[in-house]
């Protein structure tokens, strides 16, 4: 006697009922950690990139600035040894240090004025501040969650991130909505 083993329609109705409840409960919560890992991706290669360069300013005792490409940070950056004292921008015998890539398009950022295209650090390691105090590089989302990262940038240099989610440990200004 040959049995056959298969599904019925009842049970097959069951399990794409429950996958389907599944996966709309589950892909909004999905979604949020899309958004938030890209964030936090992004504020980490920001931060990368001036540990980086404050490192090479204090080792080499020279300028070294962090560039936003084509005049947006969203577009990427270089970080590179500034020759030209206070010229802030990338000449030719200048070679670059490292370079990262856009953001995500989901992703802009937000930044003082200071900081409009660069951030330099002098060779002692200090930023180019100009009396503004901590500064701070938001990372911001369009999406429905409203959260961002803040790349803190104090007058020594150091730098640290903040979240949404973070009680902030200094005193920044997020102009994200």
């Amino acid at each position: 006697m040959i049995l056959e083993k298969g599904v019925t329609l009842l049970e097959l109705l069951i399990t794409l009922t429950i996958m389907s409840l599944t996966l709309t409960i589950g892909l909004p919560h999905f979604q949020a950690l899309i958004v938030s890992s890209r964030l936090t991706a992004s504020a980490n290669a920001m931060m990368s990139a001036l540990q980086l360069a404050r490192f090479e300013a204090l080792k080499q005792q020279k300028n070294v600035v962090v560039a936003n490409k084509n005049g947006k940070w969203e577009n990427g950056w270089l970080v590179f040894v500034d020759e030209k004292i206070e010229n802030n921008q990338l000449d030719s015998n200048e070679s670059v240090l490292t370079h990262f890539d856009a953001l995500h398009s989901s992703v802009y950022v937000t930044a003082p004025s200071a900081y409009k295209n660069y951030v330099y650090y002098d060779k002692y390691g200090r930023i180019n501040a100009d009396g503004l105090g901590n500064g701070t590089l938001s990372f911001c989302t369009a999406s429905e969650w409203h959260d961002f990262r803040a790349v803190v940038i104090a007058l020594t240099g150091r730098v640290h991130i903040e979240s949404s989610t973070t009680k902030p440990s200094a005193k920044y200004e997020t102009n994200c909505q």
